[in-house]
């Protein structure tokens, strides 16, 4: 691609150029925009269905310019260019209204910018089936969410939809008559009808401060980011011990591994066994573009793939895993009793994904193998 197919013709501005980017990159669905500079030129790369590729440069002499405009549109300091900033700022592009949130970063050759691009409310129509759950995932998901109290897991690498996939539960709890506060970093999409509060670590709001504090908010589900330490973990089980509906997110591989890691960050066993009742692993695949069958056509820019696809696998934790887990046993022996009911790893997920024709044997590949 070239930069005409993106930015207007002369006389290119810093404005100018930064509204066509942003409303090339929304009319693409990519979620973030990289603007690198190099020696010459600025390199321009959109990330669309999670792959990042090059769509086109801008002259070196607007460099300056061009941060400095995009500085004065998230509230960052325009005389700072040695050090990293954040910023952020709304915009409209044709129907739809997004939050940007910015990273400026001095490099080698000036500073960079990577913006992400959010919708400002949740889409209406998240659903489990829509985001590539099967039927028996939906039903275990279903099930964990009828529970008054507990600990529901979503684990998986950054990127792998863990926060969508909670955005789907938490907007089905929305529709029941319940108190519901979430505790994020940062807030990325407005669900209606929830509390939702941002984590500010400069003013010592941390998931495990925030967690507590919301306890006095008289909440019946809570949204845990992230559990990154033990300090959070440890709130966390014990919230869910006292009578509350706990969601949250860890950094492992598989569904089985987040129970070491919680262990590692010096959970209890028993207690763990008492408190959790659902882990969900996932990934995203990119989907067959149906409108070539994958062969590469204008609507897929040549790519074969159209949008996303989750591939998961999904850990019901019964009496017999929660009799394990307080007996200190080992993930592979948590893996021989799961799969002794009908656990199906996330492999067979992604088997089946291309079976029905919604991904590629390479994609599948290539995810599980990064």
């Amino acid at each position: 691609m070239t930069e005409t197919k993106i930015f207007p013709k002369e006389p290119l501005t810093a404005v100018s150029a930064i509204d066509s980017l942003i409303a090339y990159a929304v009319s693409l669905r990519a979620s973030d925009i990289h603007c690198d500079p190099r020696e010459g030129d600025i390199l321009i790369r959109l990330r669309v269905d999670g792959q990042i590729d090059p769509v086109g440069t801008l002259p070196k002499r607007l460099h300056e310019e061009f941060i400095a405009r995009l500085k004065i549109l998230s509230g960052a300091r325009t005389d700072l260019h040695a050090v990293p900033q954040d910023g952020r700022w709304s915009t409209k592009v044709d129907d739809g209204n997004f939050n940007i949130r910015i990273s400026f970063m001095p490099t080698y050759h000036g500073e960079n910018a990577v913006m992400r691009l959010l919708p400002t409310k949740a889409s209406g129509d998240v659903s489990f089936a829509k985001l590539g759950f099967t039927p028996d995932h939906v039903r275990a998901i279903d099930t964990a969410l009828k529970l008054k109290h507990g600990l529901i897991l979503v684990t998986g690498p950054t990127g792998s939809g863990k926060t969508t996939t909670l955005q789907a539960c938490l907007s089905l709890k929305a529709k029941e008559s319940l108190s519901i506060v979430t505790l994020e970093d940062p807030v990325e999409y407005e669900i209606p009808g929830i509390r939702q509060i941002h984590i500010r670590h400069n003013h010592g709001v941390t998931f495990a401060s925030g967690l507590r504090a919301s306890l006095r908010q008289d909440p019946d589900v809570i949204m845990v980011g992230e559990i990154r330490d033990s300090d959070t973990a440890e709130v966390a089980i014990h919230t869910a011990l006292t009578g509350h509906l706990v969601l949250s997110t860890l950094h492992t591989n598989s569904a089985l591994e987040a129970i070491p890691r919680l262990v590692d960050m010096g959970v209890d066993h028993y207690l763990l066994a008492s408190t959790l009742k659902l882990v969900v692993a996932q990934r995203l695949v990119r989907a067959m573009c149906h409108e070539c069958d994958s062969q590469g056509c204008e609507v897929c820019r040549q790519t074969g793939y159209r949008g996303r696809s989750v591939i998961a696998e999904v850990c019901e934790v019964d009496a017999g895993l929660c009799d394990l887990i307080a007996s200190r046993e080992t993930v592979s022996s948590y893996t021989d009793y799961a799969l002794s009911r009908d656990f199906r790893p996330i492999r067979d997920d992604g088997l089946e994904k291309i079976e029905w024709g919604i991904t590629t044997k390479e994609e599948v590949l290539r995810v599980l193998q990064s």
